[in-house]
């Protein structure tokens, strides 16, 4: 039996997985891989990690054992820079993040030291179903009151979706939405709940995971779906995609989403060799299908739509084909200078 062991905060967990056939070509047999998930614990990414990898490791050839490393620094991109410049490249590093450090290149200021399409992506584990959502507390009852009052909210760093996201929404709808970043994925939900903001904009997916009573007991109220989705839970919230006015307006929530299609994308190093990214695709496909692991994902309230590594890897290269006129509407929506803040 080969041990998963999961580091946060100092605190070690350990998880079992059972055994494996090793690949004649490539093993991973007494090896230890290096997990970085660039976001914080008890957030949705974190949660989603902490499930799949015992599984995952079962499908590897030689079972190695995974060290966890949260880097939620700067939204998630301290972690994928760190993947990109200084991990090894021989199937002993890979990382997942969330949505924010996959929008920054093109969408923020564009000063990251990694280029998405040079990773080695290996699929996603979900699609993005965020939505802005305000305590039952809060004066803010509905989106007209969102666009007439300001409504903090909580948020990770500059960079992530849960900064960029509500900009986009001001810029586009009208509203009146202020994140207020430097939370962790946990202290994020916290900061809701003790009432230091008036709600969040977070995916559906890690509020069912993180704090499953806010639907289940009604603590939450739904403003407006980011994603393009009707959730059974939000029957009435309207959707962003019906609100926008123009095709541009369309094309710049469209790309702004394009990341959130692929949600927990898993992905190696840029030169990370081919041999091993096939390997890596096997055992991602393999326990999607594995019924051990689509158990544990039920048990956890998870959601699964996972796609492809080949897929992941057409979506970012679609963004990068995305024209230069959408993307500078989406950056001057969502940077600090189109906001017109910081004079």
């Amino acid at each position: 039996m080969k041990s998963i062991t999961f580091i946060a905060g100092g605190v070690a967990l350990a998880a079992c997985a059972a055994s494996a056939p090793a690949s004649a070509q490539f093993t991973l047999q007494g090896k230890t891989v290096n997990v970085i998930v660039s976001g914080g614990v008890g957030g949705g990414v974190d949660l989603y990690t902490r499930t799949l990898l015992p599984h995952l490791s079962k499908h590897l050839p030689g079972e190695p054992t995974m060290v966890v490393q949260n880097m939620p620094g700067a939204g998630g991109v301290q972690g994928v820079q760190r993947l990109y410049n200084l991990s090894a490249r021989d199937g002993t590093a890979f990382a997942t993040t969330p949505a924010g450090p996959i929008k920054e290149p093109l969408m923020g200021s564009g000063q990251v030291n990694y280029d998405l399409r040079k990773f080695r992506w290996i699929g996603s584990l979900a699609k993005e179903d965020t939505m802005c959502l305000v305590w039952h507390t809060s004066k803010i009852q509905n989106l007209d009151d969102a666009k007439k009052h300001e409504v903090t909210l909580s948020a990770t760093g500059a960079g992530s979706n849960s900064t960029l996201g509500p900009y986009l929404l001001n810029d586009l709808l009208g509203t009146k939405f202020k994140p207020i970043s430097g939370y962790d994925g946990g202290t994020s939900m916290l900061a809701v709940e003790r009432g230091e903001v008036d709600g969040r904009c977070t995916t559906l997916s890690s509020v069912r995971v993180g704090q499953p009573r806010w639907i289940k007991e009604h603590l939450v109220r739904g403003l407006i779906a980011v994603s393009n989705i009707r959730d059974v839970d939000f029957p009435d919230v309207p959707k962003a995609v019906d609100l926008v006015k123009t095709e541009e307006e369309r094309q710049a929530l469209t790309f702004f989403q394009a990341p959130d299609e692929i949600q927990d994308p898993l992905f190696l190093p840029p030169e990370t060799p081919d041999e091993v990214l096939k390997v890596y695709r096997q055992a991602f496909e393999d326990t999607m299908r594995d019924r051990a692991y689509i158990a544990d994902a039920e048990k956890r309230h998870q959601v699964l739509s996972p796609r492809p590594g080949e897929e992941v890897e057409a979506t970012i290269n679609g963004m990068y084909a995305t024209s230069q006129t959408v993307i500078d509407r989406v950056k001057r929506a969502t940077t600090i200078t189109g906001r017109g803040e910081g004079k």
